[in-house]
């Protein structure tokens, strides 16, 4: 299993395999194939103070400790094709859940662990943009709250920006001016409020996701819903 770790997609923009220089031998001129590869990004957002490992592959990608609620592996590059994803509990290597997942090449990937017990499963996000910004940013909003109807992501005091989200669905990346924001969280059908982020700045350039995760109605120490902004690029 080859697995390269980066921190961002701009990084992996700039490193992208068509910038690798062609490798020679000392007794021939012929180019070395470059294999083929994937980005993807895994996010702990199972609504439980449970903590997970990860591994593709057989590999534990999880090499800082196992992911907390709202915790995330930054983007890894893999071989594309068929990988195996599997989760355990920080104490064992036993499976909680085992998946395949088909990745393509020069595509890019979130992975998000949702849902908790016999529940458990994971959503699979193409973080692919048509054009990416340059005095714009984008920004696209996912419900990953469980018992959340379906929710809108808005700026306080000003219009929803995304709206009618359900469970586990996502929203394309729209446009978005780069500056300070507070995102809300709302629901139509009871409490318009749900969960608020702080203020924070949208930068040209940047790919975001806001998410929502945690729990409507949580007992015991299963996280209450929250607002959680993933920086793609």
């Amino acid at each position: 299993m080859k697995i390269f770790t980066q921190n961002n997609l701009h990084r992996l923009a700039a490193v992208s395999l068509f910038g690798i220089g062609t490798l020679l031998s000392s007794c021939s001129t012929k180019e070395t194939p470059v294999p083929e590869s994937a980005s993807l990004m895994v996010v702990n957002t199972s609504p439980s103070p449970a903590t997970f490992n990860a591994y593709i592959n057989g590999g534990k990608i999880t090499s800082s400790g196992a992911l907390a609620f709202g915790g995330a592996v930054p983007y890894l590059r893999l071989n594309t094709g068929e990988n195996t994803i599997k989760f355990t509990t920080a104490s064992s290597t036993e499976s909680l859940l085992t998946k395949n997942i088909t990745l393509e090449n020069k595509k890019i990937y979130s992975v998000f662990l949702i849902d908790k017990e016999a529940k458990l499963d994971f959503l699979v996000a193409n973080d692919d943009v048509a054009v990416a910004p340059t005095t714009k940013a984008l920004i696209r909003f996912i419900n990953l709250s469980p018992d959340a109807p379906a929710l809108d992501l808005a700026v306080k005091d000003g219009a929803a920006l995304i709206t009618d989200k359900a469970y586990k669905a996502s929203s394309s990346f729209i446009e978005i001016e780069p500056k300070k924001y507070i995102f809300q969280i709302k629901n139509k059908t009871a409490t318009p409020l749900q969960a608020e982020l702080a203020e924070t700045e949208i930068k040209a350039g940047g790919i975001y996701t806001l998410l929502s995760i945690g729990l409507l109605n949580p007992t015991g120490l299963d996280p209450k819903i929250t607002a959680k902004l993933i920086t793609n690029k």
